[in-house]
């Protein structure tokens, strides 16, 4: 393990210690399972909230609430004058010009201990938007245009730049390539330490997903598209080292600039010992176990629809959906719910509501389920194929690495071809078994806890005191 005196500061995004997910389980067993001193920098929306999850003894906490007005500053404003360059230089992140871009954060950095909050919709930084803007947008913006974009860049950027003090740390670790990245090539740079990178889900990929679920404007839409694709290839260029949960993002690594020479693949972890083996026989009529968040990225309705044709030709069959539902989808759970209903499918899908210990969820299926159209490193997958369950998914994140000689992968929104995976084991109990006991195998060999802890214990030995990590060929 590194030395206990070595110093991380830790920074999260919209995840651990607030919010209940993979990325935030995946946090707090690095947090638990590495000695050092770690300091949490956890980026979160405006609302007061408690921790949702705990913190290692000894851990510090500091929360950047993006999207809050600002509290009384106590010092004087930054005079216009300086603020004009730096956002001249931030602004050319919408010609995709990466030095300028990074330039113009490191100088609004330079000026975080100013008040620039009301300076942000001085006319002539109006007009030096707007200006940049006209010649991509091919008409000079709406004045609600320009003022919502620079609302959105104010009310994003400033709590970034609220760092002060700024801890004496030998390595910095950001956990998303979103915005985390910002405040962690900042404090890398500021202090000359490295910093490492880890991706879950490719964070660019994502917000382009995210854009089908709003409707902003034009202009909203092309800078924000803009702004995370910039600082998507801040992160890859600026970081000392990357860390990724599968091949899949290693691709969109690259693309963007990463040197595959600092990319290593780790795999998340789990203790076999809180997933004991399910009986080695299949009970009651044929059932599917999905498990998770009920979110729009998990695409439930694909999975509805496709339970409705496995339905048709397997009358009994049974889909379990345990867990909860996070604040904000209650729409979307809603309509899955009202979806079931009109397929005629309340006695076959069944909502079960968050299952504890978990374990117990995977053991009630003859086969899991994965419908998501967006996944990193899903830690649903690697604990039902630990209890010894085999498991259908979609083809995104790392979810057919894991699942290659195991399982079964299908394209995401599929509904047919989800259908004819899940009636292939659902028709076969030896197969489901034959292939359950191959799937714990796998997980015994490469997707142990101990495993992906002595891995980033190794990493950061390598960066704090060799400056470099090996990545084998």
């Amino acid at each position: 393990m590194p030395s206990k005196h070595l110093r991380v500061l830790f920074i999260t995004e919209g995840t651990y210690p607030y919010a209940v997910g993979g990325v935030s389980r995946w946090c707090e067993q690095l947090l638990f399972g590495l000695e050092g001193a770690f300091t949490v920098l956890a980026l979160w929306g405006p609302q007061q909230t408690k921790p949702a999850l705990p913190l290692p003894p000894g851990t510090t906490l500091r929360t950047l609430h993006l999207f809050r007005p600002p509290r009384p500053f106590p010092f004087s404003p930054a005079p216009l004058h300086a603020l004009l360059p730096a956002l001249e230089k931030l602004f050319s992140f919408l010609e995709l010009d990466l030095a300028s871009f990074q330039e113009g954060l490191w100088e609004l950095f330079l000026l975080r201990k100013r008040h620039l909050h009301d300076l942000f919709l001085h006319p002539k930084v109006q007009g030096l938007l707007s200006q940049r803007l006209s010649l991509l947008l091919g008409r000079p913006p709406t004045l609600g245009e320009g003022l919502a974009v620079l609302h959105w860049l104010r009310s994003t950027l400033l709590p970034l730049l609220a760092l002060d003090p700024i801890p004496e740390v030998d390595l910095v670790h950001a956990t998303s390539g979103g915005l985390a990245v910002i405040p962690a090539w900042l404090v890398s740079r500021h202090l000359g330490v490295p910093f490492l990178l880890t991706e879950h889900g490719v964070f660019l990929r994502e917000r382009y997903l995210a854009f089908s679920e709003t409707n902003p404007s034009p202009a909203e839409r092309l800078v924000q598209a803009r702004f995370y694709h910039l600082t998507s290839r801040l992160a890859y260029q600026k970081a000392d080292f990357i860390t990724t949960v599968s091949r899949f993002n290693l691709r969109w690594e690259v693309e963007l600039g990463a040197d595959p020479k600092r990319i290593r693949v780790v795999a998340n972890g789990i203790d076999p010992a809180q997933f004991p083996e399910a009986p080695p026989h299949l009970e009651g009529p044929p059932t599917a176990v999905w498990v998770g968040r009920i979110d729009p990225l998990k695409d439930l309705l694909t999975l509805v629809e496709a339970f409705g044709r496995v339905r048709e030709a397997l009358p009994e069959a049974r889909l379990l959906l345990f867990g909860p539902v996070p604040r904000g989808n209650e729409g979307y759970a809603a309509s899955v719910r009202a979806r079931v209903e009109e397929l005629g499918l309340g006695a076959n899908v069944r909502f079960m509501g968050p299952a504890s210990p978990v374990y117990q969820a995977y053991h009630q299926g003859w086969v899991g389920v994965l419908s998501s159209i967006s996944e990193g490193f899903p830690y649903t997958v690697i604990e039902n194929m630990a209890v010894g369950r085999t498991l259908v998914g979609t083809r995104v994140g790392s979810v057919g690495e894991v699942l290659e000689g195991v399982g079964e992968v299908v394209p995401a929104m599929d509904p047919e071809a989800l259908a004819e995976a899940l009636l292939s084991f659902l028709q076969d109990p030896e197969r489901c078994l034959e292939q359950g006991k191959k799937a714990r195998e796998k997980v015994l060999t490469l997707y142990t806890l101990e495993r992906m802890l002595q891995e980033f214990s190794a990493i950061y030995k390598g960066l704090v005191l060799r400056g470099a990590v090996e990545v084998p060929e």
